[in-house]
């Protein structure tokens, strides 16, 4: 423990940190691209699929049972809490802000793979678009790219289709913990093994449900609420970069919690362009700013008189009037959450959200089971 008074701010190892610079420019050189995905390649994502599956129509496909009668995933909040007991921290992945947005009905559908592949420049100019592409199709290919978690998952998902994704069951116990990973690596492999089908109503009904009852923004939220006991909470939201620079998974917590807590949750820093008031242009947002702007209708605005709380001093006194402070975006904001311990904000009122593409190191991983902070993590990766 440590000792009184003293305050714990996790920080990354900066040797861990070289390292994986070195490793990311060496890459970069090998495949000819500084780009993190190498876009215009998308024979780098597509060569993962089996070669098998490389198949457009759907058209004179059998139709196959993919999951068991009754299968079942594990319980997420169960493996949240492994997750604590060995790591110190909770698992945390992207959600998906409109899940209305799902087709009302099971359908037939002309395409068997989409054509939207990893990689391939973006070639939609609306979001609506882009997810009519997936909703032609039964599934579609969703490779790891900077980590496990990416929204193309839940585009997929949330367009009706399964996302195929080569070399999950490879990946951490923790990786993608909200997601189905049994049911997705059964379906990918029945594939590869005995060639293409298409998924029944029945493989269909489960990722619909599933996706709808674990992976929309509210329901990411509700489980965050409920591990850390804040369901009847305030809280004060915290991301001074947000407003200028979109983080995924700060944006998609902060959207969930107001629509799960309403008003009970303020922003010190509003997000303007996440409410359906903003006249601003999107498509200068991270991605065109699709799938996560203008999703949270305007009557949610935050209730403060005053926003953009850049004093530290003012930060506490005003974090004083509320329960918690959840940090959307901790690698951004650990310097203000070190100036807001210095100021005497409990520790056990911090819950702060690690969503980098990076893995969390020894180091850090070290200092979050000792801050007394209470941490939720994006990525996970095999030691």
């Amino acid at each position: 423990m440590p000792s009184p008074g003293r305050v714990i701010v996790p920080r990354r190892s900066r040797l861990v940190g070289a390292g994986r610079y070195l490793r990311m420019r060496l890459g970069q050189l090998l495949r000819g691209s500084p780009e993190p995905a190498p876009v215009g390649r998308p024979d780098y994502y597509k060569r993962e699929l089996h070669p098998s599956l490389l198949v457009r129509s759907a058209a004179s496909l059998p139709v196959r049972d993919f999951l068991d009668p009754g299968h079942q995933e594990r319980s997420v909040l169960d493996a949240a809490r492994e997750c604590f007991r060995r790591d110190g921290v909770y698992p945390l992945n992207f959600s998906f802000p409109r899940p209305e947005l799902m087709p009302p009905e099971i359908g037939d559908r002309p395409h068997f793979l989409s054509s939207t592949i990893p990689g391939e420049p973006f070639s939609f100019d609306s979001w609506d678009d882009y997810l009519a592409e997936y909703r032609s199709a039964y599934f579609a290919l969703s490779t790891k790219k900077g980590g496990w978690d990416t929204f193309r998952h839940l585009e997929i998902l949330f367009s009706g289709g399964i996302p195929l994704m080569p070399g999950l069951g490879k990946a951490h116990q923790h990786s993608l913990a909200h997601f189905p990973k049994r049911a997705l690596i059964g379906v990918y492999e029945s594939l590869v093994q005995n060639g293409p089908a298409l998924p029944s109503e029945i493989t269909q009904k489960f990722f619909r449900d599933f996706a709808r009852s674990h992976l929309s923004c509210d329901a990411m939220a509700r489980y965050v609420l409920q591990l850390t006991g804040l369901e009847s909470s305030s809280i004060l939201f915290v991301d001074e970069s947000l407003p200028r620079r979109t983080d995924y998974l700060s944006a998609f917590t902060y959207i969930g919690l107001k629509q799960a807590t309403g008003q009970r949750t303020q922003a010190a820093f509003e997000p303007h362009f996440l409410f359906d008031d903003f006249t601003g242009d999107t498509s200068t947002l991270y991605g065109r700013g699709f799938g996560y702007s203008r999703s949270l209708p305007a009557t949610l605005r935050g209730s403060l008189t005053t926003t953009g709380h850049t004093d530290a001093r003012q930060l506490a006194e005003l974090s004083a009037s509320f329960d918690a402070i959840v940090v959307g975006n901790y690698d951004a904001n650990r310097g203000l959450v070190d100036q807001l311990r210095q100021r005497g904000v409990p520790a056990n009122k911090c819950v702060c959200i690690v969503g980098s593409d990076l893995p969390t190191d020894f180091r850090l991983r070290h200092d979050m089971a000792r801050s007394g902070m209470t941490f939720f993590v994006r990525e996970f990766v095999k030691l």
